[in-house]
């Protein structure tokens, strides 16, 4: 799916819309709002959560959607400070950037994500996944594995005992 930026349509009420919501989504990096509200905050700019009362987000975490696109938080995430969340990104051609390949972000159950890491591309971090600091993730992370690098590989696995 492409996406072509709409910035030479201003004063429409689709232009309004998304300066609300990117006022919204902005506001929401800063430090003075608490962070257990931070995730019914973000509910309103689109942000899907499965429970939002577990799900605790630090300040300056950047949610970058673009129109059709959504980023989907499981149950006990936990998303440090810093960390940025892309849901699309550049087609370059000989002429430029003239469109955007776009897609979902999708965060299951159970997971930690380390300060500064970003989040680039249509991704799903499976259950119960760690994500190191400064990470650079542009592919699937599967269920009970540990990432790290740029771009992210995986440096480990969990074994869960019942």
């Amino acid at each position: 799916m492409t996406h072509k930026p709409i910035w030479n349509t201003f004063f429409s009420i689709r232009f309004f819309k998304k300066v609300f919501y990117f006022l919204l989504l902005h506001t929401s990096r800063q430090f003075f709002i608490p962070p257990k509200i931070r995730p019914f905050f973000l509910k309103l700019c689109g942000i899907k959560f499965k429970d939002a009362k577990n799900v605790f987000i630090g300040t300056d975490v950047l949610f970058d959607i673009i129109e059709n696109t959504t980023i989907s938080i499981g149950q006990n995430v936990l998303i440090t400070s810093g960390v940025k969340m892309i849901c699309h990104y550049p087609i370059f051609t000989k002429n430029g950037v003239s469109e955007y390949d776009v897609g979902n972000i999708t965060i299951e159950d159970n997971v930690f994500i380390g300060m500064n890491s970003l989040i680039v591309k249509p991704i799903s971090i499976g259950k119960n996944a760690v994500v190191a600091a400064g990470s650079v993730v542009t592919k699937n992370v599967q269920a009970n594995t540990i990432v790290a690098g740029n771009p992210a590989k995986v440096v480990s696995r969990l074994n869960f005992e019942d």
